[in-house]
């Protein structure tokens, strides 16, 4: 806000509940827990209160009595929901309380030093009430409300001088400037806990993205390699078809070898596509792409570092290279968090090939014994899913009843008159 003026109108007139931020959840513990104490606290403070102005204004201000009592004890009921409303009610109350102890009754019932009670326990609602409010203000409106706690402080101090002296003036004074300073304090926490929150979210966010990008990296280069291999072998049978094949017309050669042209020319786009997805330190890779005929190794390593799996695997023949590549990949990440997150627990394997899809099922039963840290980035079911939008298909992940973890893919395989 613009200036004190204005933030003393917000404050006072033209602010609503809704201006502030939403309350924290600063209650870990069981609902009912909060609900005894806040209920304690309340009847405390509700008994000390009648008791004190009872005495102090007499037994024929009953009335004036109760509606001290409500001001009183309405501010508290408030503040979570209608934080604002809560301390207009509690400035409110304190005025009141200021105007009633310049008349109390005409028998003393209290001695000098206790007759000072009625309006302390007027004040002690007002303080978390007041720190409560501006933990939840946003920059600017605190301002009025610091204003009008420290106007009715030295109110305080001034209606008692002819009793007390200086001395509640100057105590009034030093506790709201506490509670005003511990309300900053909580309001400072807050933003820096949301600026933490936003903070690790955008980490997240970002970490998710970078495992993308190097996951379709990845797949590129393996796609590469498949396509690459099927290229190559077109030049290479097209150039030499000539040499291989009697009898080849000058047009059907000429043919043959503009196709090994085209062969070569999308072997070269597709390298070019491959190094702008690439990243830069990565090694180019030429060896062999793994498929379902090298799955019994991958398991056959997962047994000797002390996984117990049960597989079932059907052979892959006719099943195309990507597919196979893809269901390679999703087998070896399945199982790497099957051993990370699951250590001692039995892994069921399932590799079946059915007449238009590969169903891939990798089940693990509860850890026996608890998982070691881990400095990995949860970001191995991204790859899973990233492949099987690349190839097509269903995918699903998540923990079991029984505290293990199920990874189900289905992936889509062409049709014999599709291809």
């Amino acid at each position: 806000m613009d200036s004190y003026g204005a933030s003393l109108g917000w404050a006072l007139l033209t602010g609503r509940d809704a201006d502030l931020e939403p309350p924290s959840a600063w209650w870990r513990g069981p609902a009912w827990v909060k609900a005894v104490l806040a209920g304690s606290a309340l009847a405390v403070l509700l008994g000390l209160t009648y008791g004190s102005w009872a005495r102090y204004l007499g037994g024929g201000s009953v009335p004036l009595v109760f509606f001290l009592l409500i001001l009183q004890i309405t501010p508290p009921l408030l503040v979570v929901r209608f934080p604002l409303t809560a301390v207009r009610v509690a400035a409110a109350g304190m005025i009141s309380a200021i105007i009633a102890i310049l008349f109390p009754a005409d028998y003393a019932l209290f001695g000098p030093t206790l007759s000072e009670w009625p309006l302390q326990v007027q004040v002690l609602p007002y303080l978390p009430v007041l720190a409560m409010t501006l933990a939840r203000t946003k920059p600017g409106q605190g301002i009025g409300i610091s204003i009008i706690a420290v106007a009715l402080a030295v109110a305080v101090g001034i209606a008692w001088i002819p009793r007390a002296g200086t001395k509640t003036l100057v105590w009034s004074l030093v506790v709201v400037a506490v509670t005003i300073v511990a309300g900053y304090g909580m309001q400072q926490r807050r933003r820096a806990l949301e600026q933490a929150d936003a903070a690790e979210r955008t980490t997240v966010e970002e970490r998710t993205k970078r495992a993308t990008l190097q996951e379709r990296a990845l797949i590129a280069r393996e796609l590469h390699d498949i396509i690459g291999h099927h290229l190559s072998l077109i030049a290479l049978r097209t150039d030499s078809a000539r040499y291989r094949v009697p009898d080849v017309s000058e047009a059907a050669a000429e043919e043959f070898h503009a196709i090994g042209v085209a062969a070569r020319e999308a072997l070269d786009e597709a390298r070019r596509l491959v190094g702008v997805l690439r990243d830069t330190d990565a090694e180019p890779e030429h060896e062999p792409q793994p498929g379902l005929a090298e799955v019994p190794s991958l398991i056959d390593g997962c047994r000797a570092s002390g996984i117990e799996i049960r597989a079932e695997i059907d052979d892959g023949d006719g099943i195309p290279a990507l597919v196979e590549l893809a269901a390679y990949r999703i087998l070896q990440e399945a199982l790497s968090n099957a051993a990370r997150h699951s250590p001692g627990a039995g892994v069921d394997v399932v590799v079946r090939r059915e007449p238009d899809a590969l169903t891939i099922l990798v089940e693990n039963g509860a850890p026996s014994r608890p998982a070691a840290p881990t400095a990995g980035d949860g970001t191995g079911l991204a790859g899973i899913a990233e492949r099987v939008t690349l190839i097509g298909g269903t995918y699903e992940a998540g923990p079991r009843p029984d505290g293990g973890f199920r990874v189900a893919v289905e992936l889509d395989l062409p049709r014999v008159s599709d291809a």
